[in-house]
């Protein structure tokens, strides 16, 4: 199981502790991964008065077929009335680290992938990275993949 952090505000920065905020995790889909049997069942999280919130979930690589987590945030008005639903246009694929989910890769893990950038991969990336520039190098302007390509496990 992987923690999952994140910390719920406005784009003002404020704080939706007054609005009874509820953040939800579903899964795509149920999946199998080993003799672990999952359903779609959303995971609910109420984030503190500040907003912050940390969930358990089930790391996504390795569950049959591909599954990821869908986020969306309800909040109600004054007197418990709904409001507001929102859904996190972004697939969840949730690595074995856990951490921020802002670190979480928005694409499945794969040991075949590529990814192609001048910062190093996301948590719990798998696959090759392509370096760019070499270290202690500045990058071409004229061949920006020049670099050097990597194994990340």
């Amino acid at each position: 199981m992987a923690a999952v952090t994140f910390t719920l505000t406005d784009f003002g920065l404020q704080t939706l502790t007054g609005k009874s905020p509820r953040v939800i995790f579903t899964p795509s889909s149920a999946g199998v991964k080993g003799a672990r049997l999952f359903p779609t069942t959303p995971i609910v999280v109420i984030p503190d008065g500040a907003g912050n919130g940390t969930v358990t979930l089930e790391p996504t690589d390795g569950v049959v077929p591909t599954v990821w987590y869908t986020v969306s945030i309800e909040h109600l008005q004054p007197g418990g009335e709904y409001t507001h639903y929102d859904v996190l246009g972004y697939r969840l694929y949730v690595t074995d680290q856990g951490g921020p989910i802002g670190s979480m890769p928005g694409v499945p893990l794969s040991p075949s992938s590529v990814l192609v950038s001048l910062d190093p991969p996301p948590a719990g990336y798998k696959g090759w990275w392509l370096y760019s520039p070499a270290q202690g190098q500045e990058m071409p302007l004229d061949d920006p993949l020049i670099g050097e390509l990597r194994l990340v496990s």
